[in-house]
């Protein structure tokens, strides 16, 4: 073999080493990318927030044994998360329950399974909401569903499928199929 296949070979041998190190560097940092990105930026487990406004006055307070913060998103996960919900006068009104929760960075708090909304506030007509997914403004304290619900009261409860409600005004209505039965207990 002479010097200049030698050197040819060589070259080739080159070429391709550097075309292989130079794709294996783009699919490690492709990987790296997405799976960073898929990835919470925050984690907490057994969590206790409270939720203030500019003046101070306390809004809601988030418990959860999980929770998950998204930076793509800008949304937080929780498990098993528990909202209380508080009036101007730093009253507490709603608690809130469900098993997985969405907050959105525009105070959309969408609930997923078993949810439950108890009214705090002693002596109210409404006093439970039970369904399986809804969504709240934490704004606006408006509540909605597309589900079946279950609403009770002092000495009624009610059932259909949909929901809106107002937390504020302790008022909510079922949109469809409703059925009242008073005097008994909900079942």
């Amino acid at each position: 073999m002479n010097k200049k296949n030698l050197s040819c070979i060589l070259l080739i041998i080159l070429a391709l080493a550097i075309y292989y190190y130079h794709t294996e560097n783009e699919k490690q940092e492709s990987i790296t990318t997405t799976t960073v990105s898929d990835q919470p930026i925050y984690q907490s487990d057994d969590m206790t927030t409270d939720i203030y406004d500019i003046s101070g006055n306390l809004l809601y307070k988030i418990t959860s044994n999980n929770v998950k913060y998204f930076d793509t998103t800008d949304s937080t996960e929780f498990e098993s998360p528990n909202f209380t919900l508080y009036d101007h006068e730093q009253i507490a009104t709603w608690h809130i329950q469900a098993k997985q929760a969405t907050l959105t960075h525009d105070k959309l708090l969408y609930l997923y399974h078993d949810v439950e909304l108890f009214n705090l506030v002693p002596n109210s007509q409404l006093q439970q909401v039970k369904t399986d997914n809804a969504k709240v403004d934490l704004t606006t304290q408006n509540v909605t569903s597309k589900d079946k619900v279950v609403i009770q009261g002092e000495g009624f409860y009610s059932t259909g499928v949909g929901l809106f409600g107002d937390l504020h005004a302790k008022t909510a209505k079922i949109l469809e199929n409703v059925k009242t039965f008073y005097n008994t207990e909900a079942k």
